[in-house]
């Protein structure tokens, strides 16, 4: 989420697993993909990561693009999955196999960086 500098979600909106799977798989998807950003944030000496707005609004934009493939948008179906504005807020449109490719490695350029200072 823009402007929550260093904030890592796991199980947040669009993560449920409704499709079949693993939640565990997931949560290790998720935990690695952490992991990542964090590793790198040390070895560039970065005290902060704050996704950028336009890469936010591009994967949500995937993510309703993706749904709107799937059986949860049908315009008869009524579920829990639907916010109150129709859309789906809960399960992930991603096959487990994308998911991993999606979250293997965190790309830093995808956030804004703040650089360490030095103290003296």
């Amino acid at each position: 989420m823009p402007n929550f500098p260093n904030l890592f979600c796991l199980y947040g909106p669009n993560t449920n697993v409704a499709h079949g799977g693993s939640v565990i798989f997931q949560a290790e998807c998720q935990m690695r993909y952490i992991t990542s950003c964090i590793t790198q944030m040390i070895e560039s000496q970065i005290s902060a990561v704050d996704v950028r707005p336009e890469v936010h609004d591009a994967y949500n934009k995937a993510v309703d693009d993706e749904h709107d493939q799937l059986v949860w948008s049908h315009p008869g179906m009524d579920s829990w999955y639907k916010n109150s504005q129709g859309r789906i807020f809960s399960p992930m449109p991603w096959r487990f196999v994308d998911y991993w490719s999606m979250t293997h490695d965190a790309d830093l350029s995808d956030y804004l960086v703040t650089a360490k200072r030095e103290t003296v």
